[in-house]
């Protein structure tokens, strides 16, 4: 090791203008063999003096050298170089500026020795920069040491953990280098502040029989500067060494947790987030995830046998069902706890031996199946929970690819099996990586901003973008929080990733927030709530999915949000599909939602042509390519057929009830504004060989039947499609309460002459019925509309209505009386009348007229700043 030779480093200070004079500063030593001191620190950035500005400080110009011995760092070193003197000690090993990181050999040496060095120095001196006070802060103290958890920053660092543990002597220093205390005198409150028992502390580890997950805790909440020096900072404590890859991330943790077992045969570093694990590998990814765990004790393996016994007595795994039958058979169960101590000493060797390989981990487990699986089994580990004779368990689940670990899910605990153990041989998945799934969720939520709903949090971290990407083997949930503020209403969306099924879930808060809401807070909360009942909603939405199996299939989770006429859903396609899209609306609700959660299932053709919202299309007789995309259209069978005319569909016929565009001219509203202008595109063959077939025509368009031995050609053919803006799904969404379970044209075919073609191009007369009727009427002078696209829309579909949501409105209209009612009219005449409502007395009205019955529609438009208002008898 390379160490400060203290009086040359003294005597250069005092000699700094004297450049001819040379000091052999730092020299090559053996740490058995000289007596030095050692400094601990807290790093400060840009402050610090490397090993090459240190031993060529003598050849830098003035400048330089000013600027250098200028820094704290510089300072740092001279006074504990004086330190050291006082001491009586000649040699001073400092990281900063005794290790040349321009090698990346001598900075692994210096890593993988570093706790060797703090423990074979005869004293340790622990700078404390931010303490100014002349005694050692016994007391947690939030307004001086706000970024450090209310104590001194030194304790919260990562490298300072060994740098603690290791020395016999460890001398505190305040930031003007004045002594307030050593480790051993302050052993009580380093314990409160470190969670490092005090005679660790006072003689050090070994011998105490600390667990893996014991020593993880202490580093739980400690930070360093790399995300690898986590790891690296606590080679050290556990006794093992391994190369420096930075750059590698986190794997370097799951590196160090590898070298531990095969090391040790301590169980204790399985048990992580107990409550809350991570579906995939057996290895944490982080210290952090051992926080609370510093009370799990190892079991050795000769002392398994005896404990295991004891956690079986109390979990009463070998209770049987009636009490008279445990009195019969109650030398058999002795038979069989004897059984299972002699196999627990038999497999003493496998339980003390661990195995890591590209398979897994290979272990010697007892465990338990589950009742309701027959892949899911609780492992139990040879570490307590604390002093009790409970043992610590996990739950695993089988699958092709090997053996994951599996999250607690607490409605299953109770159906694991009243049986005993076996002991299996078991290979545990340690690679984060392999056969690990990623799936993208595409979050489409900008129809629910019609009705005032913005997305304001996201938890566990923020997100603003519209893809969330989430993992099989990690933490796979994401919460939206969504809110209108004026209103006062908000919910919650869960995406989720369960062992290979993605879910979406919806929660609503029945606490009427009398403040602004802390979003956040309701976040964690609803993430606290999905997160638990997370395989319950993987397996309904897999249910669901079996039992629809068109690629088509999507379906809608909605839930009425408290207090408000509103229905929040969430629509998504199948899981199987390559993007899982899913759209976030907020409807209102006439009283047919029966209730939170509930699943519906829909037929929603979200590929090709972009359409005003979710749509149904009814018919698919034709293919062709409109602007680019895609597109399916039937024939209109001799109907005079416009866009935007909505009615009932029988058998693929539309009977018309009306027209959009003309309800909007009711209304007053400018159907030849450019926000509803239909969308005019170019129609081409979906297949380019239909052009050879038929000869080259340039205004000739042949459109694709795959059923039928006839096609049908086009000339000068366009197509014309609703838009897909904001403000016409909003239009849709004002028609969805009258226009309930209505079919919609949403997009007409239109050319100046049609006719049927073989698959060989040759003109031929239409002898097929479902042919388009050469005589279809004419929408204008020399134009006819063949074909067009009949969809149901999404916002337009109801369910049956809720019978107790029905009585629940009776009740509210007999216990208010006329006087609400009247207050209702009274509103709705002053709108009538052409008075401006604010927004909260807007949603009132729409309230009193969602309980009271009253037979009237609402549509309202959204045009510029102004509302316009009209009431449907």
């Amino acid at each position: 090791m390379k160490l400060l030779h203290v009086r040359d480093v003294l005597k250069r200070e005092e000699n700094i203008q004297r450049a001819e004079v040379e000091y052999d500063i730092i020299q090559e030593l053996g740490d058995k063999t000289v007596r030095y001191a050692i400094l601990s620190h807290r790093w400060e950035d840009g402050s610090e003096v490397t090993y090459e500005e240190m031993i060529g400080l003598m050849k830098m110009d003035e400048l330089k050298k000013k600027e250098v011995r200028d820094r704290s760092g510089y300072t740092k070193i001279i006074k504990c170089c004086e330190q050291a003197i006082k001491d009586d000690y000649e040699w001073l090993w400092i990281d900063t500026c005794c290790i040349d990181k321009r090698s990346s050999a001598e900075l692994s040496e210096a890593i993988n020795s570093m706790y060797r060095w703090y423990q074979d120095a005869q004293v340790c001196y622990a700078y404390l920069n931010d303490v100014t006070e002349p005694t050692f802060p016994t007391e947690r103290n939030g307004r001086t040491y706000d970024k450090s958890g209310g104590w001194p920053e030194w304790f919260m660092r990562g490298w300072t953990l060994q740098e603690l543990i290791a020395p016999k002597r460890l001398e505190f220093f305040n930031k003007d280098w004045a002594p307030i205390g050593n480790k051993q005198h302050l052993a009580p409150v380093l314990e409160v502040i470190t969670i490092i028992p005090r005679g660790v502390l006072s003689d050090g580890p070994v011998g105490k029989r600390l667990s893996v997950a014991r020593v993880m805790s202490w580093a739980a909440d400690r930070r360093t500067t790399r995300v690898e020096d986590r790891a690296y900072s606590l080679m050290g404590l556990f006794e093992v060494n391994m190369p420096m890859v930075y750059g590698e991330g986190k794997k370097a943790f799951q590196r160090l947790q590898l070298e531990i077992i095969r090391r040790s045969s301590d169980h204790s570093i399985f048990a992580w987030c107990l409550l809350k694990p991570r579906t995939g590998s057996f290895l944490a990814d982080d210290p952090s995830d051992f926080r609370c765990y510093g009370h799990i004790r190892k079991v050795e393996p000769k002392e398994f046998g005896d404990k295991l016994v004891e956690h079986i007595t109390q979990r009463r795994l070998d209770a049987p069902q009636h009490n008279s039958w445990k009195i019969l058979t109650y030398p058999i169960h002795r038979c069989r706890l004897a059984w299972l101590r002699w196999r627990a000493r038999a497999l003493s060797q496998q339980l003390r031996t661990f195995t890591v390989g590209n398979a897994g981990i290979q272990v010697c487990l007892p465990v338990i199946p589950y009742s309701d699986s027959p892949t899911h089994f609780k492992a139990i580990l040879a570490c307590t929970d604390g002093a009790g004779p409970a043992l610590v368990t996990i739950d695993i689940a089988f699958s092709g690819f090997g053996i994951y670990r599996e999250p607690i899910d607490f409605d299953n605990i109770r159906k694991a099996l009243k049986v005993y153990p076996e002991f299996q041989t078991l290979h545990l998945t340690h690679n984060q990586d392999v056969n690990e799934n990623r799936r993208k969720f595409t979050l489409d939520d900008k129809h629910a901003s019609y009705h005032g709903f913005t997305r304001c949090s996201t938890f566990p971290h923020e997100s603003t973008g519209d893809a969330v990407t989430l993992s099989s083997l990690t933490d796979g949930l994401v919460v939206i929080v969504y809110s209108h503020k004026a209103a006062r209403s908000y919910f919650a969306v869960g995406l989720g990733y369960y062992f290979g099924q993605g879910w979406v879930h919806i929660v609503c808060d029945e606490h009427v927030p009398a403040q602004e809401v802390d979003w956040t807070w309701f976040g964690k909360r609803a993430y606290d709530q999905m997160w638990l009942a997370r395989a319950e909603h993987a397996r309904k939405m897999s249910k669901r999915g079996r039992a629809h199996s068109s690629r088509n299939a999507h379906f809608t989770k909605h839930a009425h949000l408290p207090r408000s006429i509103w229905d929040a859903r969430v629509v998504w396609g199948r899981w199987e599909a390559d993007n899982f899209r899913v759209t976030v609306d907020v409807v209102q609700c006439p009283g047919c939602c029966g209730g939170p959660w509930e699943i519906s299932t829909t037929f929603n053709d979200w590929g090709g042509l972009g359409m005003p919202g979710p749509m149904n299309t009814v018919c698919r007789s034709y293919s062709l390519t409109l602007g680019g995309w895609v597109a399916e259209v039937d024939g209109c069978s001799g109907q005079r057929i416009r866009l935007g005319d909505y009615g009932d569909c029988v058998d693929g016929i539309l009977i018309c009830s009306g027209n959009i565009f003309e309800d909007m001219r009711i209304l007053g509203i400018d159907p030849e504004d450019s926000v509803y202008c239909p969308v005019v595109s170019r129609v081409h063959s979906e297949a380019d060989w239909w052009r050879s077939c038929i000869g080259f025509q340039a205004d000739v368009t042949t459109v694709y039947r795959a059923t039928r031995d006839t096609h049908l050609a086009l000339r000068q053919a366009k197509g014309i499609s609703l838009p897909t803006n904001k403000h016409f799904m909003l239009l849709l969404k004002d028609f969805s309460t009258r226009l309930a379970g209505k079919h919609l044209v949403t997009t007409i075919i239109q050319c100046s002459e049609f006719y049927s073609v073989d698959r060989a191009g040759n003109r031929r007369d239409s002898e097929d019925d479902s042919a388009p009727d050469s005589g279809n009427p004419r929408t204008e002078a020399g134009i006819s509309t063949p074909l067009c696209t009949i969809a149901s829309p999404q916002v337009w579909r109801r369910g049956l209505p809720c019978a107790q949501r029905r009585e629940r409105f009776k009740s509210i209209r007999w216990a208010h009386g006329t006087s609400s009612c009247g207050m209702a009219l009274l509103m709705l005449y002053l709108w009538m009348q052409g008075a401006l409502l604010c927004t909260c007395e807007y949603h009132t009205l729409l309230g009193y007229l969602h309980v009271y019955g009253v037979d009237s529609v609402l549509a309202v438009s959204a045009y510029g700043n102004r509302m316009e208002s009209q009431v449907f008898k």
